[in-house]
């Protein structure tokens, strides 16, 4: 891989090469600009003790930085061949060097990469636009990933990613012991007659609890997103302890939904989520957005079962064989992991209100014990059947006689 970042950073530096320069002459001047920021630089490492000298971290920096620049370049031009390319034109290869540049300890300061790209002369596109391209999709959501600017706040590329995935609303979450969060698993929630969702949330990880009655003379508020001309409903009241109308008619005919974004889980997705959850625990001044989702999905998902509820229902799409993967990849991603605030907080204890209300619990227990097969679910129609016509046999006998 060496010989391939020296091959890379050649191509970089002659493409940029002012008339009359030469290529010692280029890599001297940037080099030098990257010895002025050695030592903010070198503030960003735990410790470097085999490049004590500043020349030698700075060529590291430099042919590191180009290196990454290049590859970003080359696979951003859509008329750059990738045949014949040893990274880009060998997909294993391709696929092993993405994964090592979002290792948290293989990061490069942001502002290395910026002087960097501001010498390489590339009007074509910026920075932000080349690093989404590049490595956009390695969480799989079916979300646009939504494009931020890089500030003096951000820290590296794995950082630039982590912003991109963060909300747009920059409150703080309420600091919640985790430990106090009762679990309800994704079959638990569809007992209770809860509805799972592919989430609609544009370029954003969130996730939206709501529940309402569709009876339109029961009165009630419109709930939020819905058109005029739906009828109005009746809406569950999360501060209560039982809806705002008579619990039979709420959950008879109405409707529970949990809106979360649709998660295609593939090979890259556990050391992505890994390194973006030890990025937040490694920043305390930053929002553990990701954390928190992972925390949210651990809590969902405990067994195969709510593994295949929750890709019946849209929310999770398995590319890793067996339902177990993925049941193991949320099961341990939290290990040893201190998640301080929850991100979805509110929405979890909505739930926790909403499961803790009467009728739930009961349609619960129902669906548990009469309707958890078809055979169990054919027993009792069977016998409400048999009931009915010994009514009507008692009925006419009371009558004939």
């Amino acid at each position: 891989m060496d010989d391939q970042k020296k091959s890379y950073t050649s191509s970089l530096i002659s493409r940029v090469i002012e008339p009359g320069q030469t290529t010692d002459a280029a890599i001297k001047e940037i080099t030098n600009k990257i010895l002025d920021k050695a030592a903010d630089a070198r503030s960003c490492y735990a410790a470097i003790h085999e490049l004590d000298d500043d020349i030698r971290f700075a060529e590291m920096l430099l042919v590191d930085g180009c290196f990454i620049l290049e590859l970003l370049y080359r696979w951003q031009k859509k008329d750059h061949p990738k045949k014949g390319d040893a990274i880009l034109g060998n997909t294993l290869v391709f696929l092993d060097v993405r994964h090592d540049l979002l290792l948290l300890e293989n990061q490069i300061p942001m502002f290395v990469l910026q002087t960097l790209f501001a010498f390489s002369l590339v009007q074509t596109c910026t920075l932000p636009d080349m690093i989404i391209s590049f490595f956009g999709n390695m969480l799989n959501f079916k979300l646009a990933i939504r494009k931020v600017n890089i500030t003096e706040t951000t820290a590296h590329i794995l950082g630039y990613l982590h912003d991109c995935y963060l909300p747009c609303d920059t409150a703080t979450s309420e600091e919640k012991d985790t430990n106090q969060i009762i679990k309800h698993s994704a079959v638990d929630l569809d007992r209770a007659g809860v509805d799972f969702k592919e989430g609609k949330g544009g370029d954003q990880i969130c996730v939206n609890f709501s529940t309402s009655c569709g009876f339109s003379f029961l009165g009630g508020t419109r709930p939020r997103g819905t058109s005029d001309d739906i009828p109005v409903f009746c809406t569950y009241d999360p501060t209560k302890s039982r809806p705002c109308c008579y619990s039979w008619f709420f959950q008879l005919c109405g409707r529970t939904s949990f809106e979360i974004p649709k998660l295609c889980i593939y090979d890259s997705t556990e050391p992505f989520l890994r390194n973006l959850i030890a990025y937040e625990q490694c920043s305390p001044s930053i929002r553990r957005h990701i954390t928190s989702y992972a925390f949210f999905m651990d809590t969902l998902i405990n067994t195969k079962e709510d593994v295949e509820v929750l890709e019946k229902a849209g929310v999770v799409e398995n590319h890793l064989g067996a339902s177990e993967d993925a049941t193991r990849l949320f099961n341990t991603i939290c290990k040893e992991v201190v998640l301080g605030e929850f991100t979805f907080w509110k929405q979890w204890h909505d739930v926790e209100e909403y499961c803790n209300s009467e009728w739930p619990r009961h349609l619960a227990s129902l669906r548990r014990d009469y309707f958890s097969s078809p055979w169990v679910l054919i027993s009792v129609i069977a016998a409400l059947i048999l009931f009915a016509l010994t009514v009507l046999q008692t009925v006419y006998t009371i009558r004939a006689g």
